[in-house]
């Protein structure tokens, strides 16, 4: 019989971030796997709702409601709670630029308990790498007893600024569930295509599911897709899957005011009740399965939940070949990759990303579109290694790789 033991864990809950997708699905199989013995209590990040109790052993609190300083990461509940109570192991799925700057208080924490005599907490990061990294952002990470970051490249970027953690250091990747996301009948596919998209359901239908936030880019999506319509496909429309207004991005409306293009004719966004509540998973799969091709012009990602969620529906992609991106495409096996890119900073974290050439994805989505219309056997490759890819990522297998991690520090 398993014995009780408490976790303290800091991440994305109950909200409609791609951390939350994959804090939910680890919690999951957790609790199947530990059942009562494992005591959660979970510091919410994007949860803004009251606290409760999923289950007995599950305590939820939202990070940015209940801290003192109003945190949008409620660092400050986290550390409360660590210094308050006795935990046998923290668990953080976050941002190193989140994150780090508590270390130093972890440690003055842990040194008092020590000091008090009290029970000493083990510790695991997961975290994403999506640039190159600057130094400021692998100081202390040796305090934790296990990091793992989910791309090789990640590992090696961490590594070569600072190789002292590299024996703690892991490769642990997202999974996907392949009853969220799957390729669903094309007779049902057809008939959600036409109540979803309307009077635009016979045209090519063109999609990006990411959040509207500086890192993905969407501008650079609209006006690839511009180009691209202008050239090459004027029976060409545009899907964009996320909230218009996000206060972490553009104000995409008055961007594309300023453009030829037309709401409901050219492009269009989910209805505002869905891009401020989140579509549910059977909608959002649906939604992916009315695409005529994915795009997504990020300029930097630690995994791309919405990348790998396309493959599993079996979509053709166009992304850039960079980061954690060339790593999930393999180079460009598994989509068809853009490979022009031009540095970009912005003032929002002065972090050099890299920003995809609108002439070349505009070309190259013509390019999956002649493949299509031949059902060339380059198409049919890619689709079905993205396919075979994601098959082999299940999340009970990733839940099981920081089980055997948690079971080795408890």
């Amino acid at each position: 019989m398993q014995k009780p033991f408490r976790i303290l864990a800091l991440f994305d809950y109950n909200s409609f971030t791609g951390f939350a997708t994959v804090s939910k699905n680890l919690v999951q199989h957790w609790l199947n796997h530990y059942g009562d013995a494992m005591i959660l209590d979970i510091v919410a990040i994007n949860y803004f709702g009251e606290n409760y109790s999923p289950k007995p052993n599950v305590r939820v609190i939202s990070g940015k409601q209940n801290d003192v300083a109003k945190d949008d990461f409620g660092r400050y509940v986290f550390l409360k709670s660590l210094m308050d109570i006795e935990y046998d192991l923290v668990f953080i799925l976050q941002d190193l630029g989140v994150v780090v700057p508590m270390i130093k208080e972890m440690k003055k924490i842990r040194e008092k308990k020590i000091k008090e005599n009290k029970k000493l907490f083990k510790s695991i990061l997961y975290f994403p790498v999506d640039f190159d990294l600057t130094p400021n952002l692998v100081v202390d990470l040796e305090f934790f007893n296990t990091l793992a970051t989910f791309t090789i490249w990640g590992k090696g970027i961490v590594v070569a600024r600072n190789k002292s953690v590299s024996d703690k250091l892991r490769v642990i990747p997202h999974g996907n569930n392949p009853k969220d996301f799957y390729k669903i009948d094309r007779a049902e596919a057809l008939e959600f295509r036409k109540s979803y998209f309307g009077k635009n359901a016979d045209k090519f239908i063109v999609g990006c599911v990411n959040r509207n936030q500086s890192r993905k880019d969407i501008p650079t999506t609209i006006f690839a897709f511009m180009e691209y319509k202008m050239v090459y496909n004027e029976n060409a429309f545009l899907y964009l899957h996320m909230n218009p207004l996000d206060p972490m991005g553009w104000n995409l409306k008055t961007i594309l005011s300023q453009t030829w293009m037309r709401e409901g004719v050219d492009y269009m966004f989910p209805s505002e009740q869905d891009y401020k509540q989140g579509s549910t998973v059977e909608t959002l799969n649906k939604i992916y399965n009315c695409f005529d091709l994915f795009l997504s012009t990020t300029t930097g990602e630690g995994w791309g939940l919405s990348i790998t969620e396309a493959m599993a529906v079996e979509l053709p992609l166009v992304v850039p070949n960079h980061t954690s991106v060339k790593e999930l495409t393999n180079d460009g096996s598994r989509a068809y990759v853009t490979r022009n890119h031009f540095p970009v900073v912005s003032m929002e974290d002065n972090i050099i990303r890299h920003q995809s050439d609108v002439y070349e994805i505009a070309e190259t989505m013509a390019e999956v579109n002649k493949d299509m219309i031949n059902n060339s056997t380059e198409l049919v490759k890619k689709i079905s290694a993205a396919k075979a890819f994601v098959d082999g990522l299940p999340w009970k297998t990733i839940a099981n790789s920081f089980i055997k991690e948690i079971d080795k520090l408890l």
